[in-house]
């Protein structure tokens, strides 16, 4: 007795969708937007820093100081490409939360430029302190630039395109432009 050769059975196949073969809408932030979502955190950041400085007891060590030229190197080196990165990987990306926890990334990585002075001592224990609130200060500058945000859709754009080109517009008389004149031998119903 012989055992029957196994079959392969025919998989069904997804049928492929069509929706995602044509241009997607497209999530723009702008300058203004930009601004708002990156310079402001960071200004913020600065100014909460300078503040911890004068306060007595924080600054008797002196390393909140030299902080504020690693966050301004932080933003200029992390925050500006990484920020500008988010926007172009997540453009298609409509939801606001998945731009906010982008920002909140970036802002994390904030913390390891302390490593530049030195990876000795108290200093990789500042990663945290600088990570964390630049990382929520972006997320929430992020969200307050949401209202700057529009989405342009390109299929809305090809329309209006297609329906304000001039091939396609029914032709009119210019308003100065009468329309010819009708001779003698023509009849117009209006006088006859």
């Amino acid at each position: 007795m012989t055992t029957p050769a196994p079959e392969k059975s025919v998989r069904r196949r997804r049928p492929s969708r069509q929706q995602d073969a044509g241009p997607r809408p497209v999530l723009r932030l702008g300058l203004a937007g930009w601004i708002v979502s990156w310079l402001i955190p960071t200004a913020v950041m600065g100014g909460l820093l300078i503040a911890l400085s004068f306060i007595p007891g924080l600054n008797e060590d002196g390393f909140l100081a030299p902080l504020i030229p690693l966050i301004a190197a932080a933003a200029v080196v992390v925050g500006i490409p990484g920020t500008l990165l988010v926007n172009w990987l997540y453009r298609h990306q409509l939801r606001p939360t998945v731009h906010i926890l982008g920002y909140v990334l970036v802002g994390l990585l904030y913390g390891p430029v302390v490593l530049v002075v030195g990876a000795g001592g108290l200093v990789p224990m500042l990663i945290p302190l600088i990570g964390f609130p630049a990382g929520i200060l972006l997320g929430i500058g992020r969200w307050m630039a949401q209202p700057l945000a529009r989405v342009t859709d390109p299929t809305e754009d090809d329309a209006e395109a297609l329906t304000s080109s001039p091939d396609k517009s029914p032709t009119r008389n210019p308003v100065g432009n009468p329309s010819p004149a009708t001779t003698s031998d023509q009849k117009d119903p209006e006088n006859a």
